[in-house]
């Protein structure tokens, strides 16, 4: 189901049955204007601590040479999938598209105002492999997926629905034009904010929240931060991330794979639950009534927390 309204602010009180009032539980992010990759490893990559800092892309050629303009004149052309639909509440298949445009015309759309049209994971890359020359990747953790860089670009008022991701990495998102606001919860809050079964998804919209259907998110502590022009956040690894786009905009996300044993364990058992798990019950029920049954488990699970 396709959200049409502007998006509301996450702090906008709603009142409880008892009179309160119930908001999401949010603590504005740390900010770090300069901070050594020592420190960061020591105080909050091996802590798992999320923040915000300058300095990561302090010496990229992009944090000043990718535009707007300059994707729209060198890369226009390009044919890049668009997404417009939200999944919670929906059933629908996560990341699915049919709809295609230049690219061109995609960056004429958002810069002329709000939009739900995002491009998710765009792999820009694979189209215009030089564009990894400008830039590199910090020694702020150990380890790098080199090979999987991605973009990301979304209209004023569009969003990307509350989610974890699946390979359980370490993400660091720059961005690069416009604000974007980011909201984190730990992965301990999963049942607080009604984790379907076997996925990495809710039904819940965290940017318009419903606090009488989903009582206990009003319990859960989580952080919130604006992106601006050469921001990035580190988003530890199972951290469950809602990102809304303020203005029009993009960003850059390159991830820290898990590591150890224990790390690598989780992340295959999280890539089988949902290959395996999540997409098999989809065939078996059918979409929506699997969707459903979801949705109740994760309800239940919530109804019974201390």
């Amino acid at each position: 189901m396709s959200e049409t309204n502007v998006m509301e602010p996450a702090d906008v009180t709603q009142t409880g049955v008892n009179g309160s009032d119930l908001r999401l539980n949010l603590s504005q992010l740390e900010r770090r204007d300069d901070i050594s990759p020592e420190e960061f490893y020591s105080e909050y990559f091996k802590a798992r601590r999320p923040v915000v800092f300058r300095n990561f892309s302090a010496k990229w050629p992009a944090r000043s040479k990718w535009t707007l303009d300059y994707f729209r004149e060198t890369y226009g052309d390009i044919q890049v999938p668009v997404y417009e639909e939200a999944f919670a509440d929906s059933g629908a298949a996560y990341g699915s598209t049919d709809d295609r445009m230049p690219f061109r015309e995609y960056l004429d759309l958002i810069e002329a105002g709000p939009t739900l049209k995002r491009l998710f994971l765009f792999n820009i890359f694979k189209h215009a492999p030089q564009l990894v020359n400008d830039f590199d990747f910090p020694g702020f953790a150990r380890k790098w997926a080199r090979r999987h860089p991605f973009m990301f670009f979304g209209g004023e008022t569009s969003y990307v629905d509350g989610h974890f991701d699946v390979d359980m990495s370490h993400v660091f998102l720059t961005q690069f034009h416009g604000d974007k606001r980011v909201v984190l919860y730990g992965p301990e809050w999963s049942s607080y904010l009604y984790r379907h079964k076997f996925t990495v998804s809710h039904n819940v919209n965290l940017g318009k929240p419903d606090f009488e259907r989903y009582p206990r998110l009003a319990d859960a502590r989580g952080y919130e931060c604006v992106l601006k022009h050469g921001d990035t956040v580190y988003m530890p690894s199972g951290y469950w991330h809602y990102v809304s786009y303020i203005t029009g905009g993009f960003s850059l996300a390159i991830r820290s794979p898990i590591t150890g044993p224990v790390g690598r364990s989780h992340m295959l058992y999280r890539v089988l639950a949902l290959t395996v798990g999540d997409y098999g019950m989809t065939k078996l029920l059918g979409q929506k009534r699997w969707y459903a049954k979801k949705e109740d488990m994760a309800q239940r699970k919530a109804a019974r927390l201390p």
